[in-house]
């Protein structure tokens, strides 16, 4: 019959067409299914040092090397400091510092429930008396409280916060940081801002 001959061409070229779209995929779902849902999400592993290996993504402009782009900074202001190791960024020493009664909120980052902690770095560049509050910010603006440091218990030197718990994971899928500080003499450099994308077992 016409055509009968080449149907097993035919058929080895759809299977092969068939696998290729396969393998193609693959690596796009396997970067999907390893930031949590939200694609684009860079993965590293900034906190190793520190007997850390889970993967992390650096919120919007988490490094402050665009000079806080889309933060919202009320009484805080980028400053040409930074955590030591550079875990993230170039060479340009950026961080943002955070005054009693001041504030400074990162952009919003997508996020799962596959998005579970966040840390980031801070030292404490004020008094015994200050405390820095962050929170959660959610996109109606509701916020709640995810940690306190007491700057008695903080470092005057750089060092990565404990891993935060943001709870926000549960019940929205865009979520920000606000970082507030109060306080007498209360001051907070804050750098390398993570959210991490990948469940911790």
């Amino acid at each position: 019959m016409p055509g009968t001959a080449h149907a097993p061409f035919r058929s080895l070229l759809i299977g092969t067409t068939i696998i290729l779209a396969l393998l193609l995929a693959a690596p796009a779902a396997q970067a999907e299914q390893l930031s949590g849902g939200c694609p684009g999400q860079v993965l590293a592993q900034p906190f190793i040092p520190w007997e850390d290996d889970a993967l992390y993504t650096l919120m919007p402009d988490g490094d402050l090397t665009l000079g806080g782009a889309d933060w919202d900074l009320d009484g805080a202001e980028v400053v040409d400091d930074n955590e030591p190791w550079y875990v993230h960024g170039g060479d340009t020493p950026a961080a943002v510092r955070v005054e009693s009664g001041g504030s400074a909120t990162t952009p919003p980052i997508c996020i799962t429930k596959d998005h579970p902690t966040m840390r980031y770095f801070v030292r404490n560049s004020g008094g015994d008396y200050g405390t820095l509050l962050v929170e959660a910010v959610l996109p109606n603006g509701q916020a709640f409280a995810i940690d306190v440091l007491f700057g008695m218990d903080e470092s005057t030197e750089w060092a990565p916060s404990a891993i935060t718990p943001i709870f926000a994971n549960q019940v929205s899928n865009e979520v920000s940081f606000r970082f507030s500080a109060s306080g007498p003499d209360s001051a907070w450099v804050i750098d390398d801002v993570f959210v991490d994308p990948y469940g911790k077992g």
